[in-house]
């Protein structure tokens, strides 16, 4: 390469370098994270820029792959591969060795998606136990309800004991450190509870809230890590005042679910928590659809779980 070329060349990269760290310098809605980047969302940023310098008659003849290696040369990229899914981490001294945060490797592979379950109660430090696999949802609208699917919200489906092997969690996305990270389908109306949290200065969070998370722990135990992680996400919780009350009736209110507000009010008492007037109202609001009459009547705190003693003022089997 002639020193013209070289210089033509020079030029490039400086303005490419540029532009590239002024577009990922801060996340937007459709970007939570501009540290992590998945193969297919860096090529579409590294093609805007190439287009936007283009335009300005700054031009190379670089390839992809070349530019991703001068960016990992210079120390603004570094390649984490993981089972199914290749990630890069893009920010000054990317070459620097330092953890994975697999929160980001959730927003950075669905940037539209809600961190939950499992993921969400580790967060939100409603455990003490490792977490063993990852959740990030799709939102998509629910259908409205049926006479069947009114009664399902009662049903326990496939009960089992303890010792069976718990069902699907999801569809898996990749694997990273041994660790399987899940994406599953959500409607919109069972989930109100999603709030954006900044985690550093170029990643926000979309995540939901300790009472969202709380409620979900009670719809898909499994998903959340079982039925010791469920409960003591509930301890917690009510021990140290971590759960806004008029915000879970609101969320039991517009979700609709009248056997996520009897587990509710069973396993408040299990855990000796008083709730106040509001929640109270909403929980014992729940009863009232109840027949008792009705096959699907009683229903385990925990679906998917089959207890044998049953609280008798919410029909719920407990442990």
């Amino acid at each position: 390469m002639s020193k013209l070329a070289e210089e033509v060349q020079d030029s490039f990269y400086e303005s490419f370098l540029e532009l590239l760290n002024n577009k990922i310098s801060h996340p937007t809605p459709d970007l939570p994270t501009v540290r992590y980047w998945t193969t297919s969302s860096l090529k579409k940023i590294l093609a805007q820029v190439r287009k936007e310098l283009a335009e300005k008659d700054i031009v190379s003849d670089s390839s992809y792959v070349s530019l991703i290696e001068w960016l990992r040369r210079i120390g603004f990229e570094r390649e984490v591969l993981a089972e199914g899914e290749t990630f890069h981490v893009i920010e000054i001294g990317a070459g620097t060795r330092g953890g994975i945060d697999p929160l980001e490797l959730l927003m950075a592979v669905r940037p539209q998606g809600v961190i939950c379950y499992f993921s969400a109660i580790a967060f939100h430090s409603l455990t003490t136990q490792p977490v063993q696999h990852h959740h990030v949802a799709e939102l998509q609208v629910s259908k409205p309800h049926t006479k069947r699917e009114a009664e399902s919200q009662l049903e326990d489906s496939n009960p089992r004991p303890l010792s069976i092997s718990p069902p699907r969690l999801g569809s898996e996305l990749f694997r990273y450190e041994g660790k399987p990270y899940f994406t599953t389908k959500r409607s919109i109306r069972l989930i109100p509870g999603i709030q954006v949290r900044d985690y550093g200065p170029r990643t926000q969070l979309r995540i939901t809230t300790v009472e969202q998370t709380l409620l979900d722990a009670l719809y898909k135990p499994f998903h959340a890590g079982g039925p010791a992680v469920v409960l003591e996400a509930w301890q917690e919780a009510a021990s140290t005042f971590r759960f806004d009350e008029e915000r879970m009736s609101q969320y039991l209110v517009q979700m609709q679910f009248p056997a996520t507000a009897r587990r509710v009010g069973a396993i408040i008492e299990m855990i000796s928590y008083s709730p106040g007037n509001e929640l109270r109202r909403v929980l014992n609001d729940s009863m009232t659809t109840v027949n008792s009459n009705s096959p699907y009547a009683e229903i385990s705190l925990l679906p998917g779980i089959e207890y044998q003693s049953i609280n008798r003022d919410w029909l719920v089997k407990i442990p």
